[in-house]
């Protein structure tokens, strides 16, 4: 069931994202909002399945993360023009399809851990989700900026749009790294103990720092520093859980 309903979201979406290129709103959301169902119930069947939220494996969170994104671009359309749009609904529909692709042993639901059957589950992995999902929206629009030659009408809107979502990206990363060395005290009765992912979260948080304190903040050097960031969140969330082994390898 929940592989059918997978499939349908990642359909759904590619219909959408094919009417959309081709100016068709009318069918863009229409297919958009079935997508979405399919997407909501791909998600709750996995909550009932596995008995916990999907925040636990990297397949779980792949799903969540793609929901949050295309949910984000619903309810607050009047912010992105339809270019960004495109892409992030282009993006979701890629996290999705790795999801899918992933190994069938990353994919079965599995009870959760001692160390996971914590209050603090439900405040750390979401701050990290939130983070991430607007770090997205920045890459996105650093993206943008890097292939503008020169200084346009619209550089300075996407210039706060950046700023925006840089802020709380930052925000919520740091959030995330807290309310983690607090669950990490609970667990094992330790704050930090430098296993690989709480060592790249760190550098994550350090990396995006540098945007608040450059010397002359350009838009070339805002934009470089955010896809830093990001290709630093990709290789925490994915190759660490992957390629490095430590307390997190669970996810």
């Amino acid at each position: 069931m929940e592989v059918i309903l997978l499939l349908g979201t990642i359909i759904g979406y590619g219909i959408s994202l094919s009417f959309s290129l081709s100016a068709k709103e009318r069918l863009t959301n229409y297919f958009l909002y079935l997508a979405v169902l399919f997407h909501l119930g791909t998600l709750i069947n996995r909550s009932v399945t596995a008995q916990h939220p999907p925040f636990t494996n990297l397949y779980e969170t792949c799903i969540l993360l793609a929901f949050l994104l295309i949910l984000r671009i619903m309810l607050w359309k009047q912010q992105f023009n339809p270019q960004v749009r495109t892409i992030l609904s282009g993006t979701a529909m890629g996290i999705l399809t790795v999801a899918l692709l992933l190994p069938q042993s990353m994919q079965l639901p599995r009870p959760l851990m001692p160390a996971l059957n914590s209050i603090w589950m439900y405040l750390h992995v979401p701050a990290y989700f939130f983070g991430y999902m607007a770090l997205l929206f920045a890459g996105i629009y650093a993206f943008i900026l890097l292939l503008q030659k020169t200084d346009s009408t619209t550089t300075n809107t996407i210039l706060k749009r950046l700023d925006s979502e840089v802020k709380i990206a930052f925000f919520f990363l740091n959030i995330g790294i807290i309310t983690g060395g607090i669950w990490a005290y609970v667990s094992w009765g330790n704050y930090w103990a430098w296993d690989p992912k709480e060592t790249w979260a760190l550098i994550n948080v350090l990396t995006l720092a540098f945007y608040f304190h450059l010397r002359t903040p350009t838009r070339v050097k805002r934009a470089i520093i955010v896809l830093i960031t990001l290709l630093s969140v990709i290789f925490t969330y994915w190759g660490v859980s992957l390629l490095l082994v430590g307390l997190h390898s669970y996810a």
